[in-house]
């Protein structure tokens, strides 16, 4: 009907992937018309987000969920940290990288249903990535051809992958914000300028209002063709996406305000990918908290008094990133407890860093990316290194004045980059190797420090 991949879910496959949705905000990357979409509202969803690649199927979608954009491969972790679960059906033929690319988006807590080709999982189980994913965090099996009484039915088997993320790293508590409005502004120090401050909610209280003067007169419309027998026209604002209720419009508007107050901030400089999701998850769900003055301080006051706390976090998402479930990684300490975490090897490996498809050049905004991103922060955090003059490793072969490449990556070449000495692989790896010993030894030592543990002197570099 569409395209070759479309095989719309018929409802019986869905009772089999046994959905729990009631009172949960759900991710469903691969939309189609809206089968599970349809099915999650009709068993109890709060709100359904989706995704949908095809332009006749978003028209389709657009009237029955919350359309964030056609590829999911562009979806961000902070999209959609506030979800609770994804259920997909998947294109067949490449399922196996849209569920990987779940996994690394989605929130700590989250579960992931997905529908395919069992063969996919098959061959997958014998050597690749979502066999370690299945094995460690969840379960597979074959439905046999479930899809049998299909508008467009598939003679394969089909597996049903379930996986689970676990609650790994301690949320931020956003408690104490006031629920009344501004009732009088007050002069006040902070790390924003009062000025500033005020103006940006008075932008946001004007906005809405401007906002409900045109439901107004569109309710004015509406009563006056009702009376020569025209049917109701809707108000709606193309931003990206289309927007037609207050809710929705105050959302997107608030969403932006503090991303610009932590732009202000400079928070990139030391807050990792993993507390910008918290931060997002807050702003997600704060419906009923008012965007005043008196909350927007609120946040920094947060920000600023959990500032340590934050850098512990990094610090040990940093390093667990890289050593969970991954040996290679890993530097053995005598005495040193490993159930409590691995110290990180002076020589580690990146895996899925590559893009091969569109030349050799790191991903944009990919997981592992994100993961050096948040490594070299703290690095910078405990050497004292500006992390505005290092940027990420996507742009590290770029001049961010003229933003083009300086020069094109080489398979098997070693590069210099902040702290590491860097080579790429065309299977889409990268290999690390601290430059200085004592880098390496001052990120070991914090980190032990942290889980209770002391770094003997002798792996500190002699001065």
């Amino acid at each position: 009907m569409f395209h070759s991949e479309f095989f719309p879910t018929p409802l019986s496959a869905i009772e089999l992937m046994q959905l729990d949705c009631t009172g949960k905000v759900i991710l469903e990357p691969h939309a189609g018309k809206g089968d599970i979409v349809d099915y999650c509202y009709l068993n109890g969803a709060k709100e359904v987000l989706a995704f949908e690649i095809n332009k006749d199927l978003q028209q389709i979608v657009k009237q029955k969920a919350n359309l964030l954009g056609d590829d999911f491969f562009d979806c961000k972790p902070e999209q959609v940290s506030h979800i609770h679960a994804i259920y997909m059906n998947p294109p067949f033929s490449n399922a196996d990288r849209h569920i990987l690319h779940a996994w690394a988006i989605a929130p700590e807590g989250c579960e992931i249903v997905a529908l395919c080709n069992y063969e996919t999982i098959a061959k997958d189980l014998r050597y690749g990535q979502l066999s370690k994913l299945i094995n460690t965090y969840g379960t597979a099996e074959n439905l046999g051809d479930c899809f049998s009484t299909a508008e467009r039915t598939t003679g394969i088997d089909i597996g049903l992958l379930r996986l689970f993320k676990p609650l790994v790293s301690k949320e931020f508590e956003f408690e104490g914000f006031f629920m009344d409005e501004d009732e009088e502004e007050e002069q006040g120090e902070g790390m924003m300028q009062y000025n500033e401050v005020r103006a940006l909610v008075n932008r946001y209280v004007g906005t809405m209002k401007i906002f409900d003067k045109m439901k107004t007169e569109i309710d004015s419309v509406n009563m006056m063709i009702g009376q020569i027998g025209m049917s109701s026209i809707n108000l709606a604002i193309g931003h990206e996406k289309d927007v037609t209720t207050k809710e929705q419009f105050s959302k997107i508007i608030q969403k932006r305000s503090w991303n610009h107050i932590f732009h202000k901030m400079n928070m990139e400089k030391y807050v990792t990918s993993g507390v910008m999701k918290d931060i997002n998850k807050f702003v997600e769900n704060q419906e009923k908290v008012p965007f005043t003055m008196k909350n927007i301080y609120r946040m920094l006051q947060i920000i600023v008094g959990t500032r340590q706390e934050t850098f512990n976090r990094a610090l040990e998402e940093a390093i667990d990133n890289f050593t969970r479930h991954t040996h290679e990684n890993r530097f053995g300490v005598e005495g040193w407890k490993t159930n409590s975490g691995y110290m990180l090897n002076k020589k580690f490996i990146c895996e899925g860093i590559i893009d091969t498809g569109w030349g050799f050049q790191v991903k944009y905004d990919s997981y592992s990316s994100r993961k050096i991103d948040d490594l070299v922060k703290v690095l910078c955090n405990i050497t004292g290194t500006n992390y505005n003059d290092v940027g990420s490793l996507y742009r590290f072969n770029f001049d961010p004045k003229k933003m083009e490449k300086t020069f094109d990556l080489e398979p098997n070449t070693w590069y210099e980059w902040v702290f590491f000495h860097i080579k790429f692989f065309k299977k889409g790896t990268m290999h690390v190797k601290f430059k200085d010993e004592n880098d390496w030894y001052l990120l070991n030592k914090a980190y032990g420090e942290l889980k209770g543990f002391t770094l003997h002197e002798q792996y500190k570099k002699a001065s």
